[in-house]
């Protein structure tokens, strides 16, 4: 038996480096698998490192308020339910404040913060319905302690923290958690070739990340909500 037998969790941005590796995971915990995705070129990989069964794609754009709510309607149809949204989907982009134009600000905005307050606020009332469901989201370190060179993507990973704590306190009387990650530099082709000098032994793996995700989305994580988890690593 699986930590989330039978357990339907949608994973936003499931299909990059992080998401294949957090979407096995889920599946091998024995959860039905929705992962969303926008980029065509992402999906061989996906579908040679994620198994078939029990997992299914839909190509959605997360900054639609209709798109979302529509996949959430036919996952409940289809399903009966939706357990665990994972919101994963999220972009980075390097730059001071005085380097950042404000089309990069909206662009990381909309990429971070507003497909989790979209998707978020389209998987609720399944979940409010259920009195069960488990949301996390992706934060990262710079968000909680600051990162010079990197201030736009801060500020809107900020944000997702804060919508987390917001959230969490809203449907606390609704057997719903929200929590969220908060990983440093994680172990993944791109970041080794942006950063080739890097000693990449130092920074978080895929796997460590699933692990807790995991661990989130369970039913013995039912009385933590509103947490932000750090998951550095050594680096």
């Amino acid at each position: 038996m699986g930590t989330l037998d039978g357990h339907v969790a949608l994973i936003t941005g499931g299909t990059g480096a992080l998401g294949r590796v957090v979407s096995a995971a889920f599946l091998a915990a024995g959860a039905r698998v929705i992962v969303t995705y926008l980029v065509d070129a992402e999906l061989p990989g996906f579908d040679a490192a994620v198994p078939k069964e029990r997992c299914e794609t839909a190509k959605v754009e997360l900054t639609s308020r209709a798109d979302v709510e529509a996949l959430v309607a036919r996952i409940v149809a289809t399903h009966g339910r939706v357990d665990v949204l994972l919101n994963l989907a999220g972009g980075f982009a390097p730059g001071t404040i005085v380097e950042t134009d404000d089309r990069e600000l909206d662009r990381l905005f909309a990429m971070n913060v507003k497909t989790a307050f979209v998707c978020t606020r389209a998987a609720l009332p399944a979940m409010i319905r259920q009195q069960r469901g488990r949301i996390v989201n992706v934060t990262a370190r710079p968000a909680l302690l600051g990162g010079a060179g990197v201030t736009a993507y801060a500020i809107t990973k900020a944000g997702v923290a804060a919508l987390t704590r917001a959230v969490a306190d809203e449907v606390r009387e609704h057997g719903v958690t929200v929590n969220a990650i908060a990983p440093s530099t994680i172990d993944t082709p791109a970041n080794r070739a942006a950063m080739p000098d890097v000693d990449p032994s130092r920074w978080v793996r895929p796997e460590e990340i699933a692990a807790t995700l995991v661990f989130l989305a369970s039913d013995t994580a039912g009385a933590t909500s509103g947490a932000i988890v750090p998951i550095y690593a050594r680096a």
